[in-house]
Parts: structure tokens; sequence; C-alpha cells
């Protein structure tokens, strides 16, 4: 029994390391092509195992690339903090890492998989389910800059999140370049605060470059 019980763990895991390393094949085949190219029997070809075998892993293309994206997402919220920023200068610093990781996300994704996801019913609601997981959180961090009276009066923190993730998304989807996009948001998003505040806007970007983040 106990042989027969070792055995059934053993096979189990074995299918979850199978499992798993499709589902990082797919994350990498659907940033690189999108959604539209990739078949169930090129995953298999890919993968060098039977349809049988990845069917009975995965019996829908769209539960697989659906859990292939969301982990690709869950990577990305899990590399910003979530604890309320206990300054007016951490408060500043996270709007601007939460934006940074954003658009990294959007260009992890790619413009091919973006463009084929937007008019998808399939994948539609996961875009706006992320775009409402990043949007709350901007929002939440343009209103404690502006608490603590760092933003100008005008427009509203919903207001400018509004503009900025139109903006991005669209671009993302015309394949702007990643640098390129990441120092627009950023120029766009320093012109809302106080000219007083700025300067601590560019130390910390001078900072962040000089680390490598940027």
């Amino acid at each position: 029994m106990a042989e027969c019980s070792t055995r059934h763990r053993s096979e189990r895991s074995a299918s979850e390391q199978v499992r798993q390393q499709v589902v990082d094949y797919v994350r990498h085949e659907i940033c690189r092509y999108g959604i539209h190219r990739l078949t169930m029997d090129g995953i298999a070809r890919g993968m060098r195992v039977s349809k049988r075998t990845l069917y009975q892993l995965f019996p829908q293309k769209t539960s697989l690339i659906r859990l292939s994206l969301d982990e690709i997402a869950r990577e990305a919220r899990q590399s910003v903090a979530v604890e309320p920023p206990p300054s007016a200068e951490k408060a500043m610093q996270r709007l601007f890492e939460l934006l940074d990781a954003y658009v990294s996300l959007l260009h992890t994704y790619g413009s091919v998989l973006l463009t084929d996801m937007a008019p998808d019913a399939d994948y539609e609601p996961f875009i706006e389910s992320e775009k409402d997981f990043w949007y709350r959180h901007i929002v939440e961090a343009l209103e404690q800059c502006h608490a603590y009276g760092w933003l100008l009066k005008e427009p509203t923190p919903q207001v400018i999140a509004d503009n900025l993730f139109h903006t991005i998304f669209e671009q993302c989807r015309q394949g702007v370049d990643f640098g390129e996009q990441q120092l627009m948001c950023r120029v766009v998003l320093r012109g809302f605060f106080r000219r007083e505040k700025i300067g601590y806007i560019d130390e910390l970007l001078a900072v962040d470059t000089e680390r490598g983040i940027a």
C-alpha cells in the first residue's frame, strides 16, 4: 500500500513538472508570437510531448494561455510593495515604481500579444482585470502624493491616470520601444508635480538610472 502511494506521488510530481514546463514554454511563445498563431499541435511539437498528454494536462488552449498570462501578471504584481508609503517621498517613489512596473508588464506581453487579446472575448476580461489592478494602485499613489501637497491641484489623480493608461496601452500595442515609453511616461508624470517638488523626482530618477533600474 505504501509502495502504491509513493508511486502515485511520484507520478503526480512528474505530471506537475511537465505541466509547469508547458506553461513556461507557452509564456515564451505567446509573448513572441501572440495567441492566434499558437496551436495545441504546435505546443505539443515544441514540447515534444504527445497531444494526448497535452490535452490531459490542459483540456483547452484557452485555459493554458490564461494560466500562462496569470503567471506573468502575478510576477509583476509581486515586484511592487503593497504597504502604504509612510512619507511624501516614499509615496512619490512608489508612484514611479508602479508606473515602471506596469509599463514593463505590458512590454513583457509585447505588441502582438496585446493586439491579439484586446478584441478577443476570451482574453479581454483578463486585460481589463489587470488594467484595473494597476489603475487602482496608481490612482491611490497619486492621491497620496496629492494629499501631501506634491501634485498640482488640477487635473485630478483619476484624470491623470486615465490619460496615462490610455497612452501607455496604445503605445505598447503599437510597438513603441520600452526605454522610450518609460522615459515619456516619467516626463509626463513629472509635469503634474508642483515645481518646487520636481527636484526630488529628478534625484530619484537619477539614482534609479545609476542603479541600472531605468
